[in-house]
């Protein structure tokens, strides 16, 4: 009996799935990832929604989160049918989450229907993150946490993010 039990215990592990190459090992791990592509270095297979917002049926921007590679960016998809004329930008937003100011890494610079689909580089998923996108330029935050400059009174653009997470 007890020879058997080994035997169906053995043959459970032998069986057990195996990991792929790009699950066993990405090609970096948490502030090693920052600034780098995430399907490049592997980070995608396990990516995790964790904000989502839309421009109607024309553009939908994701936040998402690598759990093997302790990353976050942004993956955005622009509907090929857009009649929109100005190129939109897409940006990960981050402000360390013991405070500090907000910066943008990894621009997705213009997302038109003939570049209908992007993301941004890796950054740091212990810091607050959003996802953003806007049609004035890159590094132009269109949901702020305060404007500066200008009496406050900065203009405000065409874009939108998702809540900070």
């Amino acid at each position: 009996m007890g020879a058997a039990l080994a035997l169906l215990c053995l043959s459970q592990v032998l069986t057990a799935p195996q990991a792929s190459a790009d699950e066993a090992a990405p090609g970096c791990y948490a502030e090693s990832c920052a600034g780098k592509d995430p399907y490049a270095l592997g980070c995608d297979w396990d990516a995790e929604l964790l904000a989502q917002l839309n421009k109607g049926n024309d553009l939908e921007v994701r936040l998402v989160y690598s759990d093997s590679c302790h990353a976050v960016w942004v993956k955005a998809s622009l509907n090929p049918a857009y009649a929109g004329q100005e190129s939109l930008y897409v940006e990960l937003w981050s402000t360390p989450t013991i405070g500090g100011a907000q910066w943008a890494r990894g621009t997705t610079k213009y997302l038109t229907p003939d570049l209908p689909v992007g993301n941004t580089t890796m950054g740091d998923w212990q810091a607050t993150n959003k996802a953003c996108w806007n049609n004035v330029g890159s590094r132009w935050d269109p949901a702020p946490l305060n404007y500066e400059g200008a009496g406050g009174n900065m203009p405000r653009s065409t874009g939108d993010c998702t809540e900070w997470q």
